[in-house]
């Protein structure tokens, strides 16, 4: 038994002498706080599910005969004491049980209508080398946000003001895939008389014509919508009494016109009452940023879309680089800075593996707006493919998957090649939408989800 503990010891200070290097940066700061973002649909809500069962998991397996994320490799299970989950203070924790019970009963979970955040905290066994390196505590506290994708594309308005906000609002719409939703609503304007002072009975008619609008373009695959707050019901601004939507040219130009007047003002408003303190509250805590993307919405649509989801990132990217925020520059106040940036392209199952690489190709090229920013900051990023569940199985041949679909069937999709440039899709070429159903052995399914493991190692790691 004593050579047994003394190997085992021995192992143990082998591994922290090996890693020296990544333990000393894991320690470096007692929090890290990683922010979850993603557009709407981007399967946020599933990831969190899946990333608090694993890492639950992994707190109940002390003993180290279960381990469902074995590339985690810079914290072996041998190497952590405990781990624990808890809720972030002050912030309301993300609905686990919920979520778990929607997936046990064949349902997916609830998109993200607030902010969610979870603790993980290690608690480091005390080996020489760690000792060496920790100076008040052995723990370390991962802290995971979580909020509306709706959120994230209004962030690059506060630094425009409405009349341009106004004019780059027309524009997108009289562009491809906007300029189909749009009819409805640009015939609406052309008929408005906005000779009428802006009672609120009018303005309350208008501003519900530009939300139809929104709702109908992001039910079909639309990423560039602003505001895209406006749909979300659950928040502490009021669109019914101060809120504002694009105005023709022909009116906007003019400052003193009672319709501007009062369509800058509430933008103003918004934009006080609601982006900088959603800015400053959550945007600006981060030092390192995931970053999810649903390439299955676009390649559904047409190419377009894709086209659109990547000028949606990188406007994103104008924003934090230029802006006042600092998504990717050193946060001299408070001492953080956002250090790594992961590209995430969700549901990758739903893609066969001789296809991944394409797949992974085309993720590349969807971010490369984003890239061109970020060669001139200190921040390091991969990309990576994940499935936070496995609802697929492989078929008979090499692009061939199998699933249960909705109606409880088992079948098998021989799908495509998939293109690994946008530039090789035609444009209204399209990918059938797979009807998957939450399958029945949901925990098995979540144990084997794929690249999650790969995903948090890059983020602990140096």
């Amino acid at each position: 038994m004593k050579n047994l503990l003394n190997n085992l010891s021995q192992g143990l200070e082998n591994f922290a002498n090996s890693g020296v290097d990544s333990l000393e940066s894991l320690l470096s700061r007692q929090t890290h706080n990683v922010i979850i973002t993603g557009l709407s649909r981007s399967g946020k809500s599933m990831f969190f599910t899946t990333l608090m069962t694993l890492f639950g998991q992994r707190a109940n397996s002390a003993n180290g005969t279960s381990d469902h994320l074995p590339l985690l490799s810079s914290l072996p299970l041998d190497l952590v004491e405990s781990f624990e989950l808890r809720p972030i203070s002050g912030e309301e924790s993300f609905p686990i049980d919920d979520c778990l019970a929607k997936l046990q009963n064949q349902q997916w979970p609830a998109s993200t209508d607030q902010v969610y955040g979870f603790e993980l905290v290690l608690t480091l066994r005390q080996t020489r080398v760690l000792k060496r390196l920790i100076n008040k505590t052995n723990k370390v506290v991962f802290r995971f946000y979580d909020y509306p994708g709706e959120w994230l594309t209004d962030l690059p308005m506060l630094h425009k003001e409405f009349v341009h906000w106004s004019d780059s609002a027309w524009s997108q719409q009289s562009n491809p895939p906007q300029k189909f939703y749009a009819q409805g609503w640009q015939a609406f304007v052309e008929q408005f008389d906005f000779d009428l002072s802006p009672e609120s009975a009018r303005v309350e008619e208008y501003i519900q014509n530009f939300r139809h609008y929104l709702q109908t373009a992001k039910d079909n695959g639309i990423t560039l919508l602003q505001p895209g707050s406006m749909l979300m019901e659950a928040q502490t601004f009021n669109w019914t009494v101060n809120g504002f939507a694009p105005l023709p040219s022909s009116v906007s130009s003019d400052p003193e016109h009672p319709w501007t007047r009062l369509f800058n003002e509430n933008f103003e408003l918004f934009k006080k009452l609601w982006l900088k303190p959603l800015q400053e509250n959550y945007f600006l805590k981060a030092d390192k940023q995931i970053i999810m993307l649903d390439l299955h919405e676009g390649l559904s649509h047409s190419r377009a879309h894709l086209n659109q989801l990547k000028e949606t990132i990188s406007n994103l990217a104008n924003s934090f680089v230029y802006g006042a925020n600092k998504w990717y520059k050193p946060k001299i106040l408070f001492g953080d800075q956002i250090s790594k940036v992961a590209f995430v392209a969700t549901k990758s199952d739903l893609i066969p593996h001789a296809q991944q690489g394409n797949f992974l190709k085309l993720l590349q090229e969807i971010t490369s707006g984003v890239r061109a920013h970020l060669k001139d900051h200190d921040v390091d990023f991969q990309h990576f493919l994940i499935s936070a569940i496995q609802v697929t199985d492989p078929g008979e041949c090499e692009n061939c998957l199998r699933f249960t679909d909705t109606h409880n069937d088992y079948q098998e999709w021989e799908l495509e090649p998939l293109p690994c440039s946008l530039k090789e899709l035609e444009p209204n070429q399209t990918y059938p939408v797979m009807p998957a159903a939450v399958p029945k052995d949901v925990m098995n399914r979540m144990y084997h989800a794929q690249g999650i493991d790969r995903l948090i190692e890059y983020l602990i790691k140096t």
